[in-house]
């Protein structure tokens, strides 16, 4: 088969603003979320591990401290909304669950749907001849590999 190359291009511009995404393990629950790839994101996480680097060194982030941090960014770049959860969407709300130990499965529901949004659905060329060239001297590519 032949894949599209269309297809695999990231829709950076809907990474960026963000959509609504349902989580499928929580029926009538959607998150508005941008994609782990948004700029603003990518810049102030790159910040806070520069920032552990420099506080811990080769030791290990310790988990409470890793948790609040990326809690915090989470809050602050990819959940900008939720529906189907009896509360309002508030940014500090949001920020509270996101860095509470006890908030452990709204993390997991938000980091799937920032995922989701950046998968690519995979598009393929039916009837399509594949163009690839055969490996130099023409011969199959078991008999392509070099013995050394």
């Amino acid at each position: 088969m032949t894949v599209k190359l269309s297809s695999l291009r990231a829709n950076v511009e809907r990474e960026q603003k963000g959509d609504w995404i349902p989580y499928p393990e929580w029926p009538g629950v959607e998150f508005n979320v941008k994609s782990f790839y948004s700029p603003e994101y990518l810049a102030a996480r790159n910040l806070l591990f520069q920032g552990y680097a420099k506080k811990y060194g080769n030791d290990p982030v310790p988990p409470d401290v890793l948790r609040q941090g990326l809690g915090e960014l989470y809050g602050e770049h990819i959940l900008h909304g939720w529906r189907g959860i009896d509360v309002d969407w508030t940014r500090e709300l949001a920020t509270a669950e996101l860095t509470a130990e006890s908030g452990r499965d709204i993390v997991k529901a938000v980091e799937w749907c920032a995922q989701r949004l950046a998968k690519k659905d995979i598009e393929f060329v039916e009837g399509a001849v594949k163009n690839s060239a055969r490996p130099s001297g023409g011969k199959s590519p078991a008999k392509a590999a070099t013995i050394g």
